[in-house]
């Protein structure tokens, strides 16, 4: 080709290209990178580095005022102005939350940096134009609208006021709406708030000191950290952004100071932590229990996460360990059982395993303790075997404690009697002293000399027992006095009451406890039982030693 033919050539392509519509494309897509510089100038640098952070899975623990909400403003419009068709969601706990915390921020700010984006009030969307970008805001209090966004791919998800959510309804959001559909946009999930008074959850586990889940993003090139996957996290409060000289912290924060001043705070009083410093603090004067899953510097306190075997029991350390079972029949509540194990000469106290369900028979209990093929024996008045169920796994408990509240006291006989199984009634005087020493238990380290053995009550993590023991809290009467709150679920809670009560009785006064038995009653009622299926008058010694063992030393 000649040069003037490719001369040619170059003008009427350049004719071509060189349209209103491309000029517009060309200069929209040099206004919106510019755009993302812009918001990042008006950033403090923790916040920055927050806005600016690339890893897909993100949290960042703040106190109140600090920007957090700001920052994820931030990151939206940067997500929004360079990719084509993003689409992004932002979730509050209501949607009456989510348009104060971001729709009406949102057109300021459009406005400030001249983005030209469109809102639609009914549906709280905004559409940027210039990419096709749009933003959803929606409520988590409205599951039927939550469920519509299941199996949608996402390039940004935000979770707002993290703390604020149930712990159920985050990790639904967490593991069943949003998270299976990221990886078709190789999308991020941003999660970020002021923690809470309940030391429990998602956020909890990853934003908290020492936490095994997240990667202080600050950090995330130490050595300690290469190869580990986890959450990228972030922490910052109103002092950050005063100390960079932002006039709306600097306020904020001489307000916090003026606070905590006034009400006569120490450094250490939890709201002071909580809300001006960002940092995880219980509040033990509200909570019924002193639960403590980790200490301020990560060491695991009242919490254990063991290898759990295939029927979900936790596995324990080599040696001798003794069970003791405390159950809530389930009048108001399901019914729940809890199952703890000590060892002698050790006032430890571990959670190894938790049942709960509504609308258990009496029947169904039995099953669950000591297999359905023993009830079925037992009910066809056979000789009914060795105990399958939870028993068949534990051996005889030292100990079986119950709520008799309602018709409790009638289900005990009946699994008596009928079943062989004797569950005591649970002692429920003085429960507010009950409640106080599995307080102290919470409390007080095992080793005094070694705090990272932790207390001496050890709680399953995720299980519904630290769920109560975390968030129960005390009501005041008319009086003045504190009592529980009715509408408030407690039966696990209680269940563990009582057979922490039962367990450390059964610990001797030096701490040494009994060779484990199979209970007299239980021996009893097996005699009796096959007595009556065989028709015989005695019972005949020799068979029972060779079909259930030694009654003193064997569990069943």
């Amino acid at each position: 080709m000649s040069s003037s033919s490719a001369d040619r050539l170059t003008a009427q392509l350049r004719r071509i290209l060189d349209t209103p519509s491309r000029r517009a494309a060309i200069s929209s897509r040099v206004h919106f990178g510019t755009l993302g510089e812009r918001v990042l100038t008006q950033c403090h640098p923790k916040q920055r580095a927050f806005v600016e952070d690339s890893s897909r899975w993100i949290a960042a623990r703040c106190g109140s005022r600090a920007g957090k909400t700001t920052g994820g403003r931030a990151r939206f419009v940067r997500t929004l102005t360079s990719i084509p068709r993003a689409r992004c969601l932002y979730i509050a706990t209501t949607r009456t939350e989510a348009e104060n915390l971001m729709w009406a921020p949102l057109k300021q700010l459009s406005d400030d940096l001249g983005l030209g984006a469109e809102f639609a009030e009914q549906k709280l969307t905004m559409t940027v134009p210039g990419t096709g970008g749009t933003l959803r805001l929606v409520g988590a209090d409205d599951k039927k609208q939550i469920e519509k966004y299941r199996g949608q791919p996402w390039h940004e998800v935000q979770i707002d006021e993290v703390a604020s959510h149930s712990t159920r309804i985050l990790n639904w959001l967490i593991e069943r709406i949003i998270g299976p559909r990221l990886g078709d946009y190789h999308g991020t999930l941003v999660l970020y708030g002021t923690p809470g008074h309940i030391l429990a959850g998602d956020f909890y586990d990853i934003t908290r000191p020492g936490s095994e889940r997240g990667i202080p993003y600050d950090r995330r090139h130490d050595p300690d950290f290469e190869g580990v996957e986890g959450w990228s996290t972030h922490a910052w409060n109103a002092k950050d952004g005063a100390d960079a000289g932002v006039p709306a912290m600097i306020n904020a924060w001489q307000h916090f100071l003026d606070t905590k001043r006034r009400n006569g705070w120490s450094d250490d009083h939890p709201v002071h932590r909580r809300e001006h410093m960002g940092e995880w603090a219980a509040d033990n004067t509200e909570g019924v229990f002193r639960y403590r899953p980790h200490l301020d510097d990560g060491t695991p306190w009242n919490q254990w996460d063991p290898e759990k075997d295939e029927h979900g029991f936790a596995t324990l350390p080599k040696g001798e360990w003794f069970y003791t079972y405390g159950m809530d029949m389930g009048h108001s509540d399901p019914f729940a059982l809890q199952i703890g194990a000590h060892q002698p000469q050790s006032r430890e106290l571990l959670h190894v395993y938790e049942f709960s369900r509504k609308k258990m028979t009496i029947r169904a209990i039995a099953e669950l303790l000591v297999g359905p093929e023993w009830v079925k024996r037992v009910l066809n008045s056979q000789d009914p075997g060795p105990a399958r169920g939870l028993i068949g796994h534990t051996g005889w408990p030292y100990g079986m404690v119950a709520d008799t509240a309602g018709l409790g006291g009638a289900m005990l006989q009946e699994l008596g009697e009928v079943y062989g199984i004797p569950v005591e009634k649970a002692e429920k005087k003085d429960k507010h002293d009950a409640i106080e020493l599995c307080n102290g238990d919470l409390l007080d380290p095992l080793d005094h000399a070694d705090h990272s053995r932790g207390a001496r009550t050890k709680i399953l993590k995720g299980s519904e027992l630290e769920q109560q023991m975390a968030r129960l809290q005390w009501a005041v009467d008319d009086n003045g006095m504190l009592k529980e709150d009715r509408g408030q679920r407690n039966d696990c809670a209680d269940a563990w009451v009582y057979l922490r009560r039962k367990a450390m009785h059964l610990v001797g006064a030096e701490g040494e406890a009994p060779p484990p038995t199979r209970t007299e009653a239980v021996d009893q009622w097996l005699k009796t039982t096959i007595k009556k299926a065989e028709g015989a008058d005695e019972w005949p010694e020799d068979r029972a030693r060779e079909e259930f063992g030694d009654f003193d030393n064997d569990w069943g």
